[in-house]
């Protein structure tokens, strides 16, 4: 980044992407990227919505990598699981701005 700093990303995925997800996250940290995923930070117990609504909506957080398998399209497309909470989520904040620069499907 152009300024000194740290960028921090969520990442929004699938737990059918686990292992690609883990790896993406490991190799990020290793260049300096701020990585939050809710296998590391979400406790059992915790509310997931406030953590996803909050993960989508910080100012602290730069970019939002939403990996997009098979199983992430269709329960993003059907509102179903953590996906569907966090497309809800997303799609408020993508369509809600003239510029969007947060957001980066993959």
């Amino acid at each position: 980044m152009q300024d000194d700093k740290m960028p921090k990303v969520f990442i929004s995925y699938s737990w059918s992407s686990d292992r690609l997800v883990l790896e993406l996250a490991q190799r990020l940290i290793s260049h300096g990227v701020d990585v939050v995923l809710d296998k590391w930070e979400l406790k059992e117990g915790q509310d997931k919505y406030a953590f996803m609504e909050r993960c989508v909506n910080d100012p602290d957080i730069t970019k939002v990598l939403i990996i997009c398998d098979r199983v992430y399209a269709q329960k993003a497309n059907n509102r179903t699981g953590g996906v569907g909470d966090e497309t809800v989520i997303i799609s408020g904040e993508i369509y809600g701005k003239m510029k969007q620069e947060k957001f980066i499907p993959r």
